[in-house]
């Protein structure tokens, strides 16, 4: 169950748009969510875009850089 309106949004499953409004719908790590609908205001969506490319490539390079050290350090325990 979502409590606080706060999820990790998973994977997006269905996107679509209306007069000024963008559909996504939402799957989290809990299935018993099953499937969320989220509406977003495309005139936000859109100028928020470079701050999510920004934060997105910010957290995969993160992401990246932790995978080669857990390597790193394994291969020092061979």
């Amino acid at each position: 169950m979502i409590n606080n309106n706060e999820f990790f949004l998973d994977r997006i499953t269905s996107i679509h748009s209306t007069t000024g409004v963008v559909h996504l719908q939402v799957t989290t790590l809990n299935p018993e969510d099953g499937y969320i609908d989220i509406e977003v205001n495309a005139n936000e969506l859109l100028n928020d875009i470079p701050s999510l490319h920004m934060f997105a490539k910010k957290a995969i390079k993160l992401q990246d850089e932790r995978i080669k050290q857990r390597y790193k350090d394994f291969k020092k325990t061979l």
